[in-house]
């Protein structure tokens, strides 16, 4: 399970002053560590405003998501293309670092590496507009949030894949989270947002929002034995809500690139939303309504909740069943099951309900 201890000892490297650089832009006395980048002078693209669905779904038709200019892509390519107007940000060390933020944009940035948000970082982080990719080496999730609280982080038409690594590789961002809640009171809020090539969308037990986004190719093809890893989708472990999941396509075992499931996905893949209680915390104000929820080993996992929503939902193909609650002593209770039923690979719904767990 989530661990932080490893953190405590983390030493603090030099860092710089305020930054611009080309269509970054950082501000509110931020400091944060080295990087070098190369900026192409073209017009951006316009940032997205809306999410279209063709089908008439709540949740995004795929490739309709995500950092403008990226086009389709597989599970495979050793790298994205960098699309006009991104300024490429390389951290020698791969890990760009916010230690302290106060307010600060990241608008149309390529950045190889992972974004590290310091126990000093509060204020508001938007990320908008551009791509996070860990590359192979990479040992930490894609948005590393250890912020000591007072932080909002906003992740806005975004990509986040990390990049491929062969048999036996080593990249931490593939099997994990990409991003994680923090503090109580941190807000964390993703909209129109693509994750490719990880272990889930965030683990996020408060102040969370998820709209309007995008989770598919969980990578487990470096892993000689995919149950090895434990991925997923949204996954509140210990934490008290609120969270909201609305109009998402959630399925991490889908192969964007072959039209067809991962191999093996569900070894890896307890459930694409799953709640789990530590101690005595009980996950509440947790809504998740709108969604294509398909392909885990489960779709949902419930261990942990009161008074939990799920409204008008579309189950998707999966390994074990649509739902399932742990056996003995977790005293999970609803206020809405309703308009949830079955549907195909695509996400085109049937009539079948899914029947209250």
């Amino acid at each position: 399970m989530f661990q932080r201890a490893w953190m405590h000892g983390r030493r603090k490297r030099r860092t710089l002053g305020i930054v611009a650089l080309g269509v970054l832009l950082v501000v509110g006395g931020a400091t944060m560590g080295e990087a070098s980048a190369t900026t192409s002078t073209t017009t951006a693209q316009p940032t997205s405003t809306t999410t279209a669905s063709s089908s008439g779904n709540t949740f995004p038709d795929r490739w309709s998501v995500g950092a403008p200019g990226v086009g389709t892509y597989s599970q495979t390519d050793a790298q994205l293309p960098v699309p006009a107007g991104y300024t490429v940000i390389s951290p020698p060390n791969g890990e760009f670092d916010l230690y302290t933020c106060g307010s600060i944009v990241l608008d149309h940035v390529y950045i190889r590496g992972f974004i590290y948000l310091g126990t000093h970082c509060s204020g508001t982080v938007t990320i908008k507009n551009s791509i996070i990719a860990p590359p192979p080496g990479t040992t930490q999730r894609s948005i590393l949030n250890n912020s000591n609280g007072g932080l909002t982080l906003n992740i806005i038409d975004t990509t986040i894949r990390p990049e491929p690594v062969p048999l036996g590789g080593i990249n931490a961002a593939l099997t994990d989270h990409a991003t994680n809640g923090c503090a109580p009171n941190c807000y964390i809020n993703m909209n129109r947002v693509d994750v490719a090539n990880s272990g889930g969308m965030c683990l996020c037990g408060e102040n969370t929002t998820i709209e309007n986004s995008w989770l598919h190719d969980n990578y487990i093809a470096h892993l000689a034995d995919p149950s090895e890893a434990h991925t997923g989708g949204v996954f509140p472990y210990g934490g008290s809500g609120p969270v909201t999941i609305r109009n998402n396509r959630l399925e991490p075992g889908f192969n964007a690139g072959t039209g067809q499931p991962v191999d093996n996905y569900w070894q890896a893949i307890t459930a694409v939303l799953f709640t789990q209680g530590t101690g005595d915390t009980v996950l509440r104000n947790y809504v998740a309504e709108g969604n294509f929820i398909s392909l885990g080993a489960f779709d949902v996992g419930v261990e942990n909740g009161e008074g939990l929503v799920f409204r008008n939902n579309v189950f998707g193909p999966n390994h074990w069943g649509e739902t399932t609650t742990c056996s003995t002593g977790c005293g999970v209770t609803y206020a809405d099951w309703s308009g949830n039923v079955k549907g195909d690979i695509n996400g085109v719904k049937t009539s079948v309900v899914v029947p209250h767990p």
